[in-house]
């Protein structure tokens, strides 16, 4: 992987420690699994807006990019998502009850599932903050295929073809981002981060 995402680790654990502080033990595998679908309908809502945008730099796409981030999370996303939940309306390749038996064990003290449930969100904030950047690369001037190589040094064939969020989240899983994730965890039991 040649993108950093040790802060975004980071922040993650950070929320993830202060969500366990703040909610019962019963309310916080729900509140992470929420978390997920919150950045994730953000990212699906912003896509047409800001995927073919033109920029000078990727460091300034990213800073645009998540400025309209957290507007459309804050104004749009926020007002609907309880309803897209309970709608079980689909983003990717997941919907909410695709997390329910493991939000029912979890909040029931199923250790198992309560580590499931942190590993998910974990996996899904790097996936999120990969896409973000790689939008932002594509802004700035690189190829789809091109981006891709330059945040994670895998090279794809040039016949691929990304067009959505569920299409590159789909690359990023199927060329081996969740063993970047391991490694970050592995780091943090070092206390290396």
């Amino acid at each position: 992987m040649n993108a950093d995402l040790t802060h975004t680790f980071k922040h993650a654990r950070s929320l993830i420690n202060s969500w366990k502080n703040r909610y019962s033990t019963t309310e916080y595998p729900q509140k992470v699994i929420l978390n997920i679908f919150y950045r994730k309908y953000t990212i699906e809502r912003i896509w047409a807006d800001i995927i073919n945008q033109s920029h000078s730099t990727w460091e300034f796409a990213y800073e645009k990019n998540m400025k309209k981030y957290a507007e459309v999370a804050q104004s749009e996303i926020v007002p609907i998502l309880e309803n897209n939940l309970k709608e079980n309306k689909k983003v990717t390749n997941i919907k909410f009850s695709d997390f329910q038996p493991y939000i029912k064990s979890a909040s029931l003290g199923d250790v198992d599932a309560i580590k499931a449930i942190e590993y998910t969100y974990f996996l899904n904030r790097i996936f999120d903050e990969l896409t973000m950047l790689w939008i932002s690369m594509v802004n700035s001037g690189e190829t789809k295929i091109d981006a891709i190589a330059k945040l994670t040094g895998v090279i794809l064939p040039r016949e691929i073809s990304i067009s959505s969020y569920r299409e590159v989240e789909q690359i990023f899983d199927k060329i081996g981002v969740e063993t970047y994730l391991q490694s970050l965890f592995i780091k943090e039991f070092k206390n290396q981060l």
